[in-house]
């Protein structure tokens, strides 16, 4: 009698699975993002690869598997994956802001601003598209952010500022994919901080759009 209790007692979590699954939220890609933001980019990395097996071309994935290379210095690679998110989703501003940072580390001046125009013109306002990059108006965003990142939060808010006042009015057009091949050999920016590396173990920054 016991081992026919066991045995329906299995039978009863095998049936609930398939329900759970067809129920429960897909929580994958925030838990991916909140180990990413806490440092744990490994981990954060290999969640991001699994929903791409799962779903290919997931924009969030892509995005946030962007994020994760341009934190360990490989621009090019990053400025690859925020191409093939605007794939999936051309529209979300996020991505563009992402794309506009890539390109300005590679030291792509000329796209980097029509970059961050498209992005701020989608956000809706200035205001919107510093939110999405955590970045105050007024004030440089939390310390943990702004002591360890790659990212220059204030030439950052003046490269935002600088693209609200020439939003293209026309159609928003991706520009070409073929910017990291073009660009991946350039000299880095003089635009990146001189005191942060992506491979110095410091905190993931979080002046970057993390896609949820």
């Amino acid at each position: 009698m016991r081992r026919v209790g066991i045995a329906l007692a299995a039978v009863g979590v095998l049936t609930a699975a398939p329900l759970l699954a067809a129920t429960s939220p897909d929580n994958r890609s925030d838990y991916g993002v909140s180990l990413a933001i806490s440092g744990e980019e490994a981990r954060a990395e290999s969640i991001f690869v699994s929903m791409l097996s799962h779903t290919r071309g997931d924009t969030r994935a892509l995005n946030n598997l962007g994020n994760i290379r341009l934190l360990r210095g490989e621009t090019g690679v990053a400025l690859a994956f925020y191409e093939r998110a605007l794939k999936g989703d051309s529209l979300d501003a996020g991505i563009h802001l992402n794309r506009a940072t890539a390109l300005l580390l590679l030291g792509d001046q000329v796209r980097s601003e029509a970059a961050f125009a498209t992005g701020v013109k989608l956000a809706g306002s200035l205001e919107n598209a510093q939110a999405l990059l955590g970045i105050t108006p007024e004030k440089t965003p939390t310390d943990k952010a702004a002591k360890k990142t790659v990212i220059d939060p204030e030439q950052l808010r003046a490269m935002l500022k600088h693209a609200a006042t020439t939003v293209p009015k026309d159609s928003v057009k991706l520009l070409d994919s073929n910017v990291a091949s073009q660009t991946s050999g350039k000299k880095t920016s003089t635009w990146r901080s001189a005191g942060a590396r992506a491979s110095d173990g410091s905190d993931t920054p979080l002046i970057l759009y993390w896609k949820r």
